[in-house]
C-alpha cells in the first residue's frame, strides 16, 4: 500500500511540473541564443580522498533558461598506485597515478531567477576513459585502461551580492554506467560544488557603455 502511494505521490508530483517546465523550454527556445564559454570545478571522492576535477564547457544560453552544450573534464588530484613490472628480468616498481577524463554532452535548465538569486538543474552525460600510467626507463606504461559512462545530476544555486560577481555551489551524484572495475575503486559517488562567477558579459557591457558616452 505505500508503495502505491509513493507511485501515485511521484505521478501526480511529475504531472504537476511538467506542463510549466515544457512552457519554460518551449518560450525560452523560441529566444535567440548566446554562445557561452565556462570553467568548471567539480569536488568528488575517490579512494576515500577528496578529489578535484577542473573542465571547460562550450554551449548556447536561450534567455538564461536553457543551457546546453560540450564539456572536458580531468581528475586534478593524485591517486597513486604502484605496479610491479619486470624488465629485462628485473622486477621493478612503477609509481603510478589514476588518469580520469571525460567529454560531456550536458543540459541545463534554470528554474529560479531573480536579480538576486539563481536556481538550475544540470544533468550531463560523460564519456572517457581511465587508467592508471606512470613512467620508467623513459617509457610510459598505462594499466587497467578502459573506455567508461557516466550520468551525473546536480542542483545548483547562487547568491548574485554585486552586479559583477556571485557566490555559489551545488551538490549531485555521479553514477557510472559503464565502469572500470578492474581499478578495484568506487567513481559512483556524490559530487558538490563552491563557486565564484564573475559576470563578464556585463561587465563588458557596461565597459564598452561608458568609452561609447565618453566619445
Amino acid at each position: 500500500m505505500k508503495i502505491q502511494f509513493v507511485i501515485i505521490a511521484l505521478f501526480l508530483a511529475i504531472n504537476a511540473f511538467a506542463q510549466p517546465i515544457e512552457d519554460d523550454f518551449s518560450t525560452a527556445l523560441d529566444e535567440d541564443g548566446r554562445t557561452f564559454l565556462r570553467f568548471d570545478a567539480k569536488n568528488s571522492f575517490i579512494a576515500n580522498s577528496q578529489v578535484k576535477l577542473w573542465g571547460v564547457q562550450l554551449g548556447y544560453d536561450h534567455n538564461n533558461v536553457v543551457k546546453y552544450g560540450l564539456g572536458f573534464h580531468n581528475l586534478s588530484s593524485p591517486i597513486k598506485r604502484d605496479f610491479y613490472v619486470k624488465t629485462n628480468g628485473v622486477n621493478d616498481t612503477i609509481n603510478t597515478r589514476l588518469n580520469f577524463a571525460y567529454f560531456s554532452l550536458f543540459g541545463e535548465y534554470v528554474f529560479y531567477d531573480t536579480k538576486h538569486w539563481e536556481g538550475s538543474l544540470p544533468i550531463q552525460i560523460g564519456f572517457g576513459g581511465t587508467n592508471f600510467a606512470g613512467n620508467l626507463n623513459d617509457s610510459t606504461y598505462r594499466f587497467h585502461e578502459k573506455f567508461v559512462l557516466h550520468y551525473e545530476a546536480a542542483l545548483t544555486g547562487h547568491y548574485r551580492f554585486l552586479r559583477y560577481f556571485a557566490l555559489g555551489g551545488g551538490i549531485g551524484y555521479r553514477i557510472m554506467i559503464i565502469d572500470n572495475k578492474n581499478l578495484n575503486m568506487q567513481l559512483t559517488n556524490p559530487i558538490y560544488m563552491i563557486k565564484f562567477k564573475l559576470f563578464l558579459g556585463d561587465l563588458f557591457k557596461d565597459t564598452k557603455a561608458l568609452f561609447v558616452n565618453d566619445d
